[in-house]
C-alpha cells in the first residue's frame, strides 16, 4: 500500500466508511467527492482522476478483492 500516494489512501478510507462493499461506481463517486471537497482537488483535473485511479485500487485492497477489481 506504499506504493500509492496518501491522498488516495486517505480517500479510499473514507469512502469505504460510506459504502462498505464492492461497489465500484458508488466508491468512486465518494473518491472523487472526497478529494474535491476535502481536499480541493479540481474534479476535472488529470492529477484528480490519476489520485481517484489509485484510491479504487486501495478500496478494493481494503476490501479484499484486490487492486484491480473495481
Amino acid at each position: 500500500m506504499e506504493k500509492y500516494r496518501p491522498e488516495a489512501r486517505a480517500a479510499a478510507a473514507d469512502a469505504i466508511k460510506k459504502v462498505p462493499y464492492a461497489a465500484s461506481g458508488l466508491l468512486e463517486l465518494e473518491i472523487h467527492t472526497y478529494l474535491e471537497h476535502k481536499l480541493g482537488i479540481d474534479p476535472m483535473s488529470d492529477m484528480c482522476f490519476e489520485i481517484a485511479d489509485e484510491a479504487l485500487a486501495v478500496a478494493g485492497i481494503l476490501l479484499g478483492v484486490g487492486p484491480d477489481s473495481l
